[in-house]
């Protein structure tokens, strides 16, 4: 008598994201891998032109009602209530929860369905950079809120650099949970190829969303100081503005920036490969709280030095002195001296560039970055609190909706 066999069910993962962008240019190579790797695999995400590529790749897309910012307690009620819904519809064996609403709505989701969790804290952003008062009084507040998200038996918290680390562990805030530091987000070494420094008059090119906090005033400060001092320089803005970000520069206030010939404002392109092949040099003057700026892994990859703010995450990025330099940040001054400091010297750029293409092979290609991840979601659905997680999800499926 043959014994029937059945096929195991594919484990279910289910990312939780409140940018698709962001989710498509840093995190979608994760979602491809875990599908080719044999998992079901949803995306919970506010509504997006790109939903329906995502369906017809095979992903479950589910809808969440979460914007990035905090418009009101009830928009913030609503957004938790759609996260609620979408772990309960999907009902997934692990949760990989991306950026600051995601690791906090979905980890406390989680923790009552008892679900395992990645939390990628990529970067602590607005509440931590600045002392507003709003920003004085949101931080306690989001501090004790990560806390109760990511603080127990089943959740796996992802840092990018040992800064953010180290604070979460001072805030008592890790002591249940496992940890790891992957460096930034990865970059596809075979997309973004070294290309010779390009002929004519060098070009210093940030490219970032254009924020107050991305440093773009300072690098226009320092351009018209380098400018001043008889330096001959293209300083190129690249990206766009950030309307839910609240330090955004508006398309009116880059053209004004940019209307006295002294920096150029370029919107954001998909081909950034083609757009580092025409700078000399990258430079990101930030004061955001930068987890590992793709900006920085990929002028790594391009093999172009970087000039950068001394600031966790950003000096993350580089080795100093071997592949770019670092300048105090919000200090015009210094950035100017830094990167005049740089142009000076073609071949010292192109030693750099080097340098910087072989640290980016060393430690951010997407290939270890993608290994690295699948190894956590196996370890997420062996660890203790996974066992269950499905009876736990089925026990709560009568409970009244929060």
């Amino acid at each position: 008598m043959t014994i029937p066999t059945t096929t195991p069910a594919p484990k279910r993962l289910m990312f939780i994201v409140n940018d698709l962008p962001f989710f498509l240019s840093h995190r979608k190579r994760l979602a491809t891998a875990a599908k080719e790797a044999g998992y079901h695999v949803s995306i919970a995400c506010p509504q997006d032109p790109a939903i329906p590529s995502l369906a017809e790749e095979g992903f479950t897309i589910l809808p969440l009602k979460m914007r990035r910012g905090s418009p009101s307690f009830a928009a913030e009620w609503h957004a938790f209530r759609s996260v609620w819904q979408a772990i309960r519809q999907f009902r997934p064996d692990a949760l990989h929860l991306i950026a600051s609403k995601p690791v906090i709505y979905g980890g406390l989701a989680a923790r009552i369905l008892r679900i395992p969790t990645l939390s990628a804290i990529s970067g602590l952003g607005y509440v931590f950079t600045g002392q507003t008062l709003r920003q004085r009084i949101l931080r306690p507040a989001v501090t004790k809120a990560y806390g109760m998200s990511v603080n127990r038996a089943g959740s796996h918290v992802l840092f990018q650099n040992e800064t953010d680390l180290a604070l979460f562990r001072k805030a008592g805030l890790l002591s249940k949970a496992q940890v790891s530091i992957i460096p930034g987000s990865g970059v596809d070494l075979d997309r973004i190829r070294p290309a010779p420094l390009p002929e004519g008059v060098p070009v210093v090119l940030l490219p970032a969303r254009m924020l107050r906090d991305k440093g773009v005033l300072d690098f226009v400060a320092a351009a018209r100081l380098l400018r001043a001092q008889g330096v001959d320089a293209v300083f190129r803005l690249l990206g766009n503005p950030d309307p839910m970000n609240p330090t955004s520069l508006t398309r009116d206030e880059l053209e004004a920036v940019s209307s006295d010939g002294c920096v150029e404002w370029q919107p954001h392109t998909n081909d950034i490969s083609a757009a580092l092949a025409k700078a000399h040099l990258v430079a990101l003057p930030s004061y955001y709280r930068e987890g590992l700026p793709k900006t920085l892994i990929d002028a790594a990859a391009a093999g172009r030095a970087v000039a950068t703010s001394d600031l966790p995450g950003c000096r993350d990025a580089i080795v100093p002195g071997e592949t770019g330099e670092l300048f105090k940040a919000h200090d015009a001054s210094d950035i100017a001296r830094v990167i005049g400091g740089m142009l000076s010297d073609t071949k010292r750029l192109d030693r750099m560039g080097a340098a910087a293409r072989r640290h980016a092979e060393a430690t951010f290609d997407i290939r270890s970055v993608v290994y690295k991840h699948l190894e956590i979601y196996g370890d997420l659905l062996t660890r203790r609190g996974n066992v269950g997680a499905r009876q736990s999800l089925a026990s709560t499926s009568k409970r009244p909706s929060p």
